[in-house]
Order: structure tokens, then sequence, then C-alpha cells
């Protein structure tokens, strides 16, 4: 139906009382029975699109024929043909002046081509800075799967299109995190007309209010169009974010871009004024999906087209579309291909049901004269098992550690390491000559020597240099030997984590993860591989770790918050320009913080201006319940920053040995949080100097002072 962001006022010029009252007749028929209209013409221009999609003739005059009589028996290849067609379907995130302002839908109609509504961009400045994400959809377990967020580019011009209310907009042929577009195909658009049969079933991929992909497959027929009109008539259901969705035949064929609904109506007092879902008169303020919707409409793919054709025909974006081959006859791997890999071995199955196993083999390498044996391929771990690598610390060079520099991101745009106000939360760790801070390799760490952790800890990130295998788990953590040197007792280590097997399906004894502050993917950068390495391998001190419950540390796919914190230094990398890779991020937890509460909307908020409840105890050890991330960079040659408060509250409260010293924890869901730098420092007791003064807020009307901005998912994030 609708864009989320749009009012009503598009869509009231084009109510006229005739077409309303045409089309209560319409789905009046087509409630009546299951006739179907079609031309010989029709027929046979449908049959040879099937027989292209069909390798079996005799299947495809069965199909034919099912769709003609209005029967909805189908084979199973459908479902696998509709799993391609989805593919190419995306969310798109509308920003506009650094902040989130709704969402459409899209869909690719040629090699880097984007279609969608004429109203969902409206001009250029949408186009800026908007996001178009593929795969924002669930598995078969019901699970989030990591989005591919891919940017919009401005050149060639985005062609839009107000008279038949489309745009096409050149799309970034790799994703922020590297992912090639090619892989998602897209949606060739036949120009033949009347590719959908009067009566017949129709579906709408779509991301309804910006939410995963989702299909309807029911109550969903074809009521009317008209060879000198651009418009199609359809009962599928369909709510606000759905504009710019491809609609499809019952044979898997674009047939129309969905734009707009058509709502009940009725006269009062000489006027048209629309109805609610129970007859009552609508008015603004009872938002749009209480309207009731009696049909929506469609710009045809074949109009489109022709329109193209016609007026267009030179234009880069319009040439691509007009020229676009079927991406199956060129062998663009589809959505319905599978995988199974056991031991290194896989099986691959393509949508057509081809299989092929593909069987590791190790081939010696013959080495040139003169030339020495390469070094042995990193291990590769079974499919879905992270790979373990020995983690390396010199720990007797301590004093030759860079750690941190303020001065990282040049020298106009200092970011100095944060002062602890006060004291609060517990007294500084501090070396001999009252030193505070913990050099490391390109990060630092301060301590809170009353709870045996961190209090922040500081890294300086170069993703421009970023080298090896920055994901892999480390096999070892190490305790600072200079700490130990002074009190033993100031750092948390492997007397409370104990030795915990990553793959253990119990976790009761100790729920607890060595959560990395600074990643070890964030420091493994330099001018060589063993720079690298020996820079990553230093985030494995057990100073910069604190006790994360391990769901929560080990990035569970099914909660889209915890994910988002692991990849904030992502999102922020994959924004910020070329040659402007450069980040400092300072890491820690939240002691003592108040707990979340509901908010007025219902949606759980922080609680920033709260009473405090003191973190309870496990092991002697007391957990934190919330921790925060400030990220620092340069944009358009000023310093910014944003900071982001996360809670695993809910973790904590499922744990029946956890002993609170005051009060009991509520069960709350995993959230992120985006909230100013100045109230940040209030909640840490942290003083970030005058990274107040650079804070990126997120926009101002979506902004609580005391409760913070919940991020659903990564599309809000915005460096």
């Amino acid at each position: 139906m609708r864009f989320v962001r749009t009012g009503t006022d598009r869509f009231k010029a084009s109510l006229a009382r005739a077409k309303a009252a045409h089309l209560d007749t319409l789905v009046k028929e087509a409630q009546a029975g299951e006739t179907r209209e079609a031309s010989p013409a029709q027929v046979e221009a449908r049959r040879l699109a099937i027989q292209r999609n069909v390798a079996d003739p005799l299947a495809a005059r069965v199909r034919l024929e099912r769709i003609l009589k209005g029967n909805d028996l189908s084979d199973i290849s459908y479902l696998e043909q509709g799993l391609v067609a989805a593919r190419p379907v995306c969310r798109i995130v509308l920003r506009k002046n650094d902040s989130l302002v709704g969402y459409g839908t899209g869909f690719l109609v040629a090699p880097g081509v984007l279609m969608t509504n004429e109203h969902v961009f409206e001009d250029a400045s949408w186009i800026r800075e908007s996001v178009a994400q593929f795969r924002y959809e669930r598995d078969v377990h019901g699970l989030e799967v990591p989005s591919a967020d891919f940017a919009l580019r401005l050149t060639p011009a985005p062609l839009i299109s107000t008279e038949l209310d489309f745009a096409l907009v050149q799309v970034e042929p790799r994703s922020l995190r590297g992912e090639t577009l090619e892989a998602f195909a897209w949606l060739r658009l036949d120009p033949t007309p009347g590719k959908a049969f009067v009566g017949e079933y129709l579906t709408i991929i779509q991301h309804p209010k910006g939410e995963r992909k989702q299909i309807c497959v029911r109550e969903n027929k074809l009521l009317k169009y008209a060879d000198k009109n651009p418009y199609v008539w359809y009962e599928t259901d369909t709510v606000s974010g759905s504009s710019g969705s491809p609609v499809f035949n019952n044979s898997w064929d674009v047939v129309a871009l969905h734009h707009s609904s058509v709502p009940e109506t009725k006269r009062v007092k000489g006027k048209d004024v629309w109805l609610t879902r129970d007859g009552k008169v609508w008015s603004a303020d009872m938002g749009e999906d209480e309207i009731a919707w009696k049909a929506n409409e469609g710009i045809r793919v074949s109009r489109i087209l022709e329109h193209l054709s016609s007026k267009h025909a030179t234009h880069p974006l319009a040439r691509a579309v007009l020229n676009a081959k079927d991406p199956r006859v060129l062998g663009i791997r589809s959505a319905a291909e599978t995988s199974l890999d056991a031991g290194g071995i896989q099986v691959r199955r393509d949508g057509t049901g081809n299989l092929s196993i593909f069987i590791p083999a190790a081939v010696p390498a013959v080495a040139e004269a003169g030339e020495t044996e390469a070094p042995a391929a990193p291990p590769v771990a079974p499919q879905g098992l992270p790979v373990l690598e020995k983690v390396v610390v010199n720990q007797t060079n301590y004093a030759k550690r860079n750690g941190y520099s303020p001065k990282f991101l040049g020298a106009a745009a200092t970011v100095p390491l944060p002062k602890v106000a006060g004291g609060a939360f517990g007294k500084v760790f501090l070396l001999p000559g009252k030193k505070a801070e913990l050099k490391y390799w390109n990060y630092s760490v301060v301590l809170n020597q009353a709870r045996a952790l961190a209090y922040f800890s500081a890294a300086n990130v170069d993703a421009s240099r970023f080298r090896g295998n920055r994901d892999a788990d480390g096999d070892t953590w190490f305790r600072d030997t200079r700490v130990d040197a002074v009190d033993k007792a100031a750092q948390t280590g492997n007397e409370f984590y104990k030795k915990q097997s990553t793959f253990e399906a119990d976790r009761t004894l100790n729920p607890f993860d060595q959560g990395h502050l600074t990643r070890r993917s964030d420091l493994q950068w330099g001018a060589s591989d063993a720079t690298a390495k020996r820079s990553g391998d230093d985030s494995y001190h057990f100073t910069n770790c604190t006790p994360q419950h391990w769901q929560f540390n080990q990035n569970s796919r099914a909660t889209a918050a915890s994910g988002i914190w692991f990849r904030l230094e992502d999102a922020a990398i994959g924004s910020l320009a070329e040659g402007a890779k450069r980040l400092c991020v300072i890491s820690g937890p939240v002691f003592d913080a108040a707990p979340c509460k509901a908010g007025a909307d219902g949606r759980l908020r922080l609680d920033l201006m709260g009473k405090r409840v003191p973190d309870a105890a496990f092991g002697g050890v007391k957990i934190p319940k919330q921790f925060f991330k400030v990220i620092a960079y340069v944009s358009g040659q000023a310093l910014k920053a944003k900071a982001f408060v996360v809670t695993q509250e809910d973790l904590l409260a499922g744990i029946a040995r956890l002993r609170p010293e005051e009060a009991s924890l509520s069960a709350l869901e995993i959230r992120l949080y985006q909230v100013r730098i100045a109230e940040l420092e209030g909640l840490t007791g942290l003083d970030f100097g005058p990274l107040s003064q650079h804070d990126a807020k997120p926009g101002q009307e979506s902004l609580v002072l005391d409760q913070g901005l919940p991020i659903v998912d990564e599309a809000q994030i915005l460096f």
C-alpha cells in the first residue's frame, strides 16, 4: 500500500467517486466466482512465458490450464521459484539530514538498477543518504538473517517519473561489507501487455512498515486492467512501507509496480469521506492502518517499459532495464540454491534441482627454482564453527606498547582519553608513578580497582589497513603482569571465567564469557600481517574484557540488538568516505545502572535519570547490566562522535544463582540505544572532554532526553 512516510494528500486527489463505486462492483464480481478472462493472444503469450521458466512442456501446459480454470494447485517448484523472485526485493531505508524518516520497498530490474515509487524517492536528497537492504528477512527457523546493505548512487542521474509514479536508481556494486550486488540477481521486466488474467491470484513480496520481508499469497485477485490505462487493480493485502513492491502473476512474472491503495468511501454532506474498518468516518489522527482499504492499485510494467522506450531511450538506466537479460539464462546463482557442508565436502542444489558435489583435495604446489614453499593456509573450521587461532602475547615488552593516541584522527580532531570523574563507582587502579593508563598495541585501558574490571578501553582503528583473519577466536587470555605486580585482585581472570568450551551446550555452571571491550577485529591492522596479528592478539588481556552472558557475547543472530552491538564499528567504517576509514572507539561497562523501564509507547527504554541499582554478584564478581560505546570519526573535515548503550539485563534475570544486593532484575529484552554523550557522562561517571561538543545527535524529534533512542536495526545508524 502506502509508503510509511507519506501522509494522505497524494491519494485523496485520485479518489474519484466513480473509481470507488466501480471498484465496489469489481470486488463483488471477484468474490462471486473463479471466472478468468483472457484473450487468445494473451493465453498464447502466457504459455510462452511459462515455457521459458518450466523446462517440461507438459508441466507448462498443466500450469497454464490450472491458472485459466482457477485451480489453486501447483507443483512444489512454484515455491522455489518464489524464493528466486524474492531475492532481488529489498527494504529501502530512507534518510534525510542524518535522520531516519521512513521505509519503502524496491527491487532490482537490471544489473545494478533499482526500481521503486517516485513518491518514495521524491528528489535526489532522499537518495543520497538512503540505503537498500537486501536479505532483510528471516530464515527457515524464523531467525533474523544479517542484511546486505548497499548505498545508492546519484550517477547516472536517477530517472524519476511523476506521471507513472516510478523511480530508477543506480545501486553500488558492493555492500558496506563487501558483498556483490550481482548475487541478488534481478527481475527482468517483460514488455508484453496482459501478463495476468482477470480473476488470477497475484502475489506481492514486500516490506510492510519496514518489517522483515513478507509475502501475501491469499485473497489477492486481479480485479481489472484496461489496455489504455496504466493502472491495474487487485485485492492483495499491503500496508505502509509496501510502496515500490513488485506485483507477480501466478508464474512469477512482474506485472505491476505497487504504488497505492483505494479506501472505502461514502458521501457525507456532499463530500467523499474515507471509512474505518468498523464503518466510521476516518480522520488523520487515527492513523492509516485504521482505514478500510477496498483494493490496491499498481502501475503496469508494460506501460512503464513503453514510457522508458518512448521518452527515455537514451538514459543509461532506461537502457539497462530495456536491454536486461533473464539472470537465470546468464547463470546467476539464485536464492533457491542450497548448500550442505559436511566436514569440508559441500553438496549444492540449485533452483533447477541440479546437484554439485565439491570435495576438497590437497594438491602439493611445485616450487619454481629459487622459490620457498608457500606458508600453510590458515585452518578452516567446519561450516558454522569459528576458527580457533593461537594467540601470542609478549609479556616482556609492555614498555614498548604505543597505546591509544588522542591525535589519531588528526591534530585538529583530538579525542583524549576519558577521565574518571570522582570515582563514585570505584578507585582507579594506578601503576607505579601514579599512572592510570595501561598501554597496549593501539589501545589503552583504565581499570576500576574496586570492581576488578575496566572503566573503559580506548582504541585507534584504521580500517584501510586491516589484515588477516580478524574474526578468528583466540585460544587463550592473558593476565597483565604489570597489574599483578601491584594488586592481583585488580583484574578478573580465569579464576572466574574458568575454561569454557566454546561449543558447550550447558552453560549453567558459568554462563559468562570473556567479552571483549575493544574487539580483536578492530585492532588487527598494521603495515604487515605480523604487525596486525600482534596487535589483534594483544586484545586478549583480561583487563580488556568484562563478564558478558555467553548468548550476548557470541552474537546470537536471533537477537537483532545484540548483533547490532557487535556491528557498530562495521557500520561506521562502511558509512565513511574512502580515505577516512579511521575511528577512535571507547568502550566499557556501565556500573550500577538503573534498570530499563517501559516507556509511554510501550517500548523498553533506558532510565538515564532513574534510581541506580547495584550490580548483582555471581561467583564473587559483580556483573554489569549495561555497556557503552563511543565512536569518534571525521566527516566533512569535522570531528563527530556517537554514543550507544546496550543492556544484557534479560539474560542476567534468567540466572538463578545471580544474587542481587538490593533489588531483583526484571526480565527485559536485549536492547541497543543511542544516547547523547553528555547523558553518557552522567551514566558512567566519565568525562569525555570535548566530545560532547561534537555529538552527532540523532533526530531531535525522536530522542527523549531521559530515555535514549532505541536502535532496532543497523539502518538506523548513520555515521
